[in-house]
């Protein structure tokens, strides 16, 4: 009976295709390196001040422009 405690031989293990694990698929390199690159992305993004969202889109870059917005009430003789 073999000794459960001991190194296997290297020429089993070669026999019986136990050596290593089995190689990572390329689907998991592919999104593991793209996960990468977008956290990267954001990080420089955050790090170089640049503002993200609706805001930098807007004339001043969503700053507030100091003019106020005339409102008109139901009955103010607008028909």
């Amino acid at each position: 009976m073999a000794d459960p405690f001991r190194d296997p031989d290297p020429a089993d293990v070669l026999a019986t295709g136990r050596g290593s694990p089995p190689a990572t698929p390329r689907w998991v390199k592919v999104f593991g390196t793209i996960g990468i690159v977008l956290v990267l992305l954001l990080v420089l993004g955050l790090l170089t001040g640049r503002h993200h969202g609706p805001g930098r889109h807007l004339p001043g870059h969503g700053a507030p422009s100091g003019k106020a917005v005339p409102q008109t009430q139901p009955g103010d003789g607008q028909r």
